[in-house]
């Protein structure tokens, strides 16, 4: 039975990712997902998938997990099965208050978890809900200004009426551009969960430091189509943190080579020129994201494998470098805040690399809106698009964890 979860970072008021919700369907059926999937047995698979057989940290880097409950698995006492330290109950918005619910949700509240209200509507009924509720989370596209208005007073309200070792906190989800954001912290929202980060803040006269110059300069450095090993070396010498980060990753256990190498130019030979074009990507990646939230590198890193390893299963196994550095780069316009078209006026890249981002159409583009989609939690349209370009549909999951995990031993 196949599986396919994909995680949507759930930031704090300091943009510091607090925790993931996994995000999930179920495929009953070859190149389709099947809306009529019995829920509360996806459910179980997943947690099954996420928890057991793949393990919560490799998806969540330690961080708590948002999980969907059904009514079922609620009364059920499912959610008991796991630690508290791991996991956030989330009650569906479909879920009636009944008694049997309520004290369900209670004696999992008594056991130390932490409960969620899902895409929540405040009335008469639903307000019972919040008695033992830890965090509200409200869904901005769907829900007028409003009635968000007067849900986030009445849970200040109530807030106020408790003591400060039960807190409720308040999280804005479906937030997709800066201006909400601002609109949801000024109602006092703490949580955000949306894609208004990796949308660019376009600025006046963005200046780089001069570290961040120095490592675009190596990057143009190693994208030339034959890179001088002595030129880079050279750079990179002049740089002590490059110059670390440079003999930690060689001699990390991803590459397992047996002789320590403690010399920069034996180490840019020894990765050879394809892996020394991706280590500047991501150096540069990096440097450029120190202002901001990790999980832009992370996601870049992520999209970049996911590329990699898909680029042969669609055909294009020659050109994986290219749409790695493709995942690598999409970003950069946000990271840069800048458009597109000006991170490429500034750093040079082939145009294999910088075309598709730049059209955001065509062949090579459709690989990566294909991660874009995954990365969201939008599996039918993943899973239309993957069938028109004749990818395997349940290649996408094993693909997506992979490009997670491997994401996590560079220890971002």
């Amino acid at each position: 039975m196949e599986n396919f979860v994909a995680r949507q970072p759930i930031f704090d008021i300091s943009n510091d990712v607090y925790a993931y919700e996994l995000l999930y369907r179920k495929n009953m059926a070859v190149n389709a997902f099947d809306e009529t999937m019995d829920l509360d047995q996806a459910s179980t698979r997943t947690l099954i998938n996420s928890f057991v057989d793949i393990g919560l940290d490799k998806l969540t880097g330690g961080r708590k997990a948002f999980v969907n409950f059904t009514e079922k698995l609620l009364r059920y006492g499912i959610p008991s099965l796991l630690s508290p330290d791991q996991l956030v109950i989330e009650v569906l918005e479909n879920i009636p208050p009944t008694k049997e619910v309520l004290d369900a949700c209670v004696r999992l509240k008594n056991a130390g978890f932490t409960i969620a209200m899902d895409d929540f509507i405040l009335d008469d009924e639903t307000s019972t809900f919040l008695d033992f509720a830890d965090i509200v989370k409200v869904d901005f596209l769907q829900t007028p200004v409003s009635d968000i208005a007067i849900l986030a007073q009445y849970v200040h309200e109530l807030r106020d009426m408790r003591p400060p070792s039960q807190p409720l906190r308040l999280l804005a989800e479906k937030i997709e551009n800066n201006d909400i954001f601002a609109i949801a912290k000024d109602m006092g929202f703490e949580y955000f969960q949306g894609y208004y980060f990796s949308k660019p803040v376009i600025v006046a006269g963005r200046s780089l430091s001069p570290t961040a110059i120095n490592r675009v300069r190596l990057l143009q450095l190693s994208m030339q189509q034959v890179v001088n090993f002595d030129d880079v070396a050279d750079v990179i010498k002049q740089d002590v943190a490059l110059s670390y980060r440079l003999l930690q990753f060689v001699n990390s256990a991803y590459f397992g080579f047996h002789a320590v190498i403690s010399n920069i130019q034996q180490a840019l030979v020894v990765l050879g020129t394809t892996e020394v074009r991706k280590w500047m990507a991501l150096m540069c990646l990096i440097e450029l994201n120190q202002d901001k939230t990790a999980e832009l590198t992370r996601m870049a890193l992520i999209r970049a494998r996911f590329l990699e390893l898909i680029a042969p299963v669609a055909g294009r196994g020659l050109r994986a470098e290219t749409f790695y550095l493709m995942g690598m780069f999409s970003l950069m316009d946000v990271l840069m805040e800048m458009p597109m078209d000006e991170v490429f006026s500034q750093i040079h890249v082939d145009d294999a690399v910088s075309a598709p981002l730049l059209a955001r159409e065509g062949p090579d583009y459709e690989l990566l809106h294909l991660i874009e989609l995954y990365e969201r939690g939008d599996f039918d349209s993943a899973a239309d698009l993957a069938s028109s370009l004749s990818l395997p549909v349940d290649k996408l999951a094993d693909t997506y964890l992979e490009a997670v995990q491997w994401s996590s031993i560079l220890a971002i």
